[in-house]
């Protein structure tokens, strides 16, 4: 398969094109057709200064990706709840940016069909964050909540997710 890696920290362009072997899932986990995947922060201080998530090591050349949205290809062995053309949005640490990946089943939740692709490669690392930053503040109807940056990618899934839950928001962002 063909993944998006780099042999070495540094600049975008040590990015390349490379041939890996195509993932095969275990027990509980199936194979991904990536068809997007999102481009977060953390895979470029990756990329570019080398920096590791805690417990990940780095190993060269390294996939990039964190994030991703397409089709289930294979089912391995346990698997309930997910079958092979289910449309999916997951996160995978360092490997998205792959024609494949490899998941556990709980690291997936259905795409919904009026989704883009484009818009649910890019959706669980802001709408995550957004989700469990208002859940342990225990935002509910009624609260007051203000958002900062609130019109980047984390700041519009809160800002949603607090009206929803009935929350009164205010937000403020800045030009760029």
């Amino acid at each position: 398969m063909k993944a998006v890696a780099f042999h070495s920290p540094g600049a975008p362009d040590v990015l390349q094109v490379m041939e890996f072997d195509t993932p095969v899932p275990g027990t509980g986990q199936v194979r991904v057709k990536v068809k997007a995947a999102g481009v977060q922060p953390v895979d470029c201080a990756i990329r570019g200064q080398g920096f590791s998530l805690p417990g990940v090591e780095i190993r060269y050349p390294q996939i990039l990706g964190n994030e991703f949205a397409g089709i289930i290809d294979v089912v391995g062995e346990g698997v309930e709840g997910f079958s092979v053309g289910n449309e999916v949005i997951g996160w995978s640490l360092l490997s998205s940016y792959a024609e494949y990946v490899v998941v556990p089943t709980s690291q997936l939740v259905r795409k919904p069909k009026s989704m883009p692709w484009e818009e649910a490669g890019v959706l669980t690392a802001s709408g995550q964050t957004a989700h469990t930053a208002l859940q342990e503040l225990g935002i509910s109807k009624g609260d007051t909540v203000l958002i900062h940056a609130a019109a980047g990618g984390v700041g519009t899934f809160a800002v949603q997710l607090a009206r929803a839950w009935g929350a009164t928001v205010i937000g403020y962002g800045q030009p760029t």
